[in-house]
């Protein structure tokens, strides 16, 4: 399923790819980055796709993304296990839970983790059927009113009083816990982000975001390092996920 602005359409004079045809969601809605828009047009997406029964993994990708594998491997890698690919961690850094949100959302069941998931049927259904932790967030997890580029530019004077919830990365993780599925979840994701930007002077990479890789960021030897990944580091919990399919050592990323 497709999710874009309001008004616009997809057809053969917008897109050159024919799989985009006719897969357009009709009530999409205006989306802010960093607002709980983001986490309403995730349950609209999942919304319309649970309407086909044949559907049983659902997976978040943006169009930033690039796949590293052929899509027989890829399906293959997601249908080898029962479990749904979420990155999820315990957040213990100050500020972004808003204790507001407590008792509905204790802060034991806080998580944090990328957006970019792949949900079983059972859990993109808990996603959609949600009416407890999705209006929390609609009120309490705002991000913080900083520029974009917030690394080029002073704080408030007082950050401090405001919290800096951004409510994609904490959504999906902080409901399955909140209900009790983190034991269903493999707790990583498929996408791939560099977040260590303290060395880069470009101002695109020095904002909320991960880095946008250009073209000539784009080497052989830049794929291949990403693919021989095996494991990932979770400072907070002082856990590292080593990477498997079917019992054996994989690669962690397909995007």
């Amino acid at each position: 399923m497709l999710f874009s602005r309001p008004g616009f359409l997809f057809n053969k004079a917008t897109t050159r790819s024919s799989y985009f045809l006719n897969r357009q969601v009709n009530d999409s809605i205006q989306v802010d980055w960093g607002e709980a828009s983001m986490i309403e047009a995730e349950r609209i997406l999942l919304r319309h796709a649970l309407t086909d029964p044949f559907n049983e993994r659902f997976v978040f990708v943006s169009d930033s993304c690039i796949p590293l594998y052929n899509f027989s491997y890829m399906y293959d890698y997601i249908m080898s296990t029962s479990t749904s690919f979420v990155d999820s961690f315990a957040d213990t850094k100050e500020g972004r839970y808003n204790p507001k949100m407590n008792p509905i959302i204790p802060v034991y069941n806080w998580r944090k983790g990328s957006q970019w998931v792949v949900l079983t049927r059972k859990h993109a259904e808990v996603v959609i059927n949600d009416t407890t932790v999705f209006p929390m967030f609609q009120e309490h997890c705002k991000r913080r009113s900083l520029p974009e580029f917030w690394r080029d530019h002073p704080f408030p004077a007082d950050p401090a009083k405001e919290h800096n919830c951004i409510p994609d990365e904490h959504y999906v993780q902080t409901l399955l816990a909140q209900e009790g599925f983190e034991g269903e979840l493999t707790r990583r994701s498929l996408t791939y982000s560099a977040w260590d930007l303290s060395a880069s002077k470009d101002r695109e990479r020095r904002g909320w975001h991960p880095m946008t890789y250009k073209f000539s960021d784009a080497t052989p030897e830049l794929i291949k390092s990403i693919k021989d990944i095996d494991n990932i580091h979770y400072e907070t919990e002082n856990r590292r996920e080593w990477c498997s399919r079917e019992g054996k050592p994989s690669p962690c990323f397909l995007f």
